[in-house]
């Protein structure tokens, strides 16, 4: 792909976040929806790198050519009210209380939903999250109205097996089946959380209703450090944001799209003192914002953020 990135003049940052990343999610959502929702065609895992080549092309006219722009994923986070409190989470959800929670109303969804849908051609995938998403009151008109937008192939909700949701929401998983599937975070491996989780009763309940189950082996967290000293070297933040898990997240939090969802966490609760976020409310032109959003070499809040490479287990409570 260097001829293409040559012709057009884009950086690495930019390839791998938008062009690339697109590639392979497509690859990976036209599996799934064949795999659980008989939908597309059957693509062969052998041939993946064949696939995400030709994804790529095609991204790039789509991009050059057509005037399109494709978002590889989007995160709503809409609360930070959880029903655990883990001690190494990424997302920084333990630092919110009761005088600082942020939960996401229908109105405000709607107004990101419809913002970012209008500025996109498509979206590979939408992801609802928290906290934990299945005590919104109003997930049920949240997924109904993702499912409803054309332009985003497919929807994941990420809970935490603490929580099983309620008829509404059931009601409406089922409705959209065949567009929406639920992503269960396997924290089974922490004997603390044994009468917590309702794993199993969860799955069995979503299969009743007839909804798809997503769930892997969890291998460990990292332990989380928070943010320290800022780094002056340009070469340094974009070294720490290349090799860190979370630098293809993008996610709506609080009316902003942030990169990650440590970052957003961090200067929601002034923790840090950076702009790293595209201002959906206020952005005068949101489809170059968006562009240059991809564009980044990395993000302010990486000069401050401390990675880890230190395997903890997974969930545990503080």
């Amino acid at each position: 792909m260097d001829n293409l990135k040559e012709k057009y003049n884009v950086n690495e940052s930019f390839y791998n976040k938008y062009f690339k990343l697109n590639a392979e999610l497509r690859y990976a959502v036209e599996l799934l929806q064949f795999l659980y929702f008989k939908k597309g065609s059957f693509l062969n895992p052998k041939k993946k790198q064949d696939y995400i080549e030709q994804y790529i092309i095609d991204e790039f006219h789509n991009f050059y050519d057509k005037n399109e722009i494709n978002i590889p994923q989007i995160t709503f986070c809409i609360t930070s009210k959880c029903t655990l409190k883990c001690r190494d989470c990424g997302s920084l959800i333990p630092e919110f209380n009761s005088r600082t929670h942020i939960d996401m109303s229908i109105d405000e969804f709607k107004l990101n939903l419809d913002k970012i849908t209008t500025v996109a051609n498509k979206i590979r995938r939408a992801v609802l999250l928290g906290g934990e998403p299945f005590i919104h009151p109003n997930l049920d008109e949240m997924i109904n109205l993702i499912c409803s937008k054309s332009n985003i192939d497919i929807l994941e909700i990420m809970t935490n097996g603490t929580k099983i949701p309620n008829k509404k929401v059931l009601d409406v998983l089922k409705k959209y089946n065949t567009k929406v599937y639920v992503y269960i975070s396997n924290y089974s491996e922490n004997p603390a959380l044994k009468t917590i989780l309702k794993n199993d009763n969860l799955k069995r309940v979503l299969k009743e209703y007839s909804i798809k189950i997503q769930m892997v082996e969890t291998n460990g967290w990292l332990k989380e450090f928070g943010f320290g000293n800022k780094i002056s070297n340009p070469k340094d933040s974009i070294f720490k944001y290349n090799r860190c898990h979370c630098s293809h997240c993008t996610q709506i939090f609080n009316n902003k799209l942030y990169p990650c969802s440590k970052g957003s966490s961090a200067i929601e609760l002034g923790l840090i003192n950076v702009d790293d976020y595209v201002d959906l409310k206020k952005s005068m032109d949101l489809r170059n914002d968006i562009i240059n959003y991809f564009k980044k070499d990395y993000f302010k809040a990486c000069e401050t953020c401390i990675l880890s490479d230190i395997p903890v287990m997974a969930a545990i409570q503080k």
